[in-house]
Formats: C-alpha cells, structure tokens, sequence
C-alpha cells in the first residue's frame, strides 16, 4: 500500500513539474537581430529552439550584408520575450518580420529556405516595397 502511495505522489511531483515548465514558456527569452535597410524595419526573432532552420535565416541575412555592407552596418542583437511579442502576431520560430512606417508588409516565418529569405530581404533593401506583401 505504501508503495502504491509512492508512485502516486511521485507521478504528482512529475506532472506539476511538467505543467510549471510548460506554463514558463511564456517567460522564455526570445533573440532579436534588428536593422534598417532602405528605411525598412527587419526583426529576426529566434528562441533557439531549431538551430539548423535558424542558420538558413541567419546565412541570408549575412549574404545580405556582405552584398550591401552600407545598408546594413547596424546589426543589433537584443532579447524579449514572448510575452511581449503577442502583437506582432508571431505564431513559430524563426521568424522574420518587416516592418515599414509603423506597419508590418511582410512576415516569413518557421520552415524556409535560405534562398526565400534572402528573396524577401533583398526586395527590402532595394526598396521595392511594391512587391512586398504581407503573409
């Protein structure tokens, strides 16, 4: 009987310890690259949790800088949370917002390609907001 006492309170003490680090999650720290091409806004945002789709985000936006090393010479890393990010409507990570005047145009995010993401920036930095659109 005492046994059976044990398992139950040592399946409680899992499963509260389970739902307290699920219901953190939302304390979770979230990487942000920002800077401003061609009076863009472009946010990076990364929670770590896909290091292999992260890095084809990360190489385009590198591509990117070394093809217009001007446009891009304030890289800036910060940290948020997730919390704080529930306006821009983020729903998986990686994810790659562009902003203009205050307004989100465009928005990638979760599975993509290097070569997709660098498509989208490159429109930015060259200005042709007209054939952004938002996703």
């Amino acid at each position: 009987m005492q046994h059976i006492n044990k398992k139950r309170w040592l399946t409680f003490i899992f499963v509260s310890l389970v739902l307290l680090t699920t219901s953190c999650n939302a304390k979770q720290t979230i990487e942000v690259l920002t800077f401003e091409p061609s009076n863009f806004q472009v946010f990076f945002y990364t929670n770590k949790s896909n290091p292999k789709l992260e890095n084809e985000y990360l190489k385009a936006i590198l591509d990117l800088k070394n093809n217009y090393p001007s446009q891009l010479d304030n890289i800036e890393l910060t940290e948020t949370t997730i919390e704080s990010l529930k306006r821009r409507s983020i729903a998986e990570y990686p994810a790659l917002v562009i902003v203009k005047d205050g307004q989100t145009i465009s928005k990638l995010s979760g599975q993509a390609s290097k070569t997709d993401v660098l498509k989208k920036l490159k429109k930015t930095v060259n200005g042709e907001k007209n054939s952004l659109s938002a996703n």
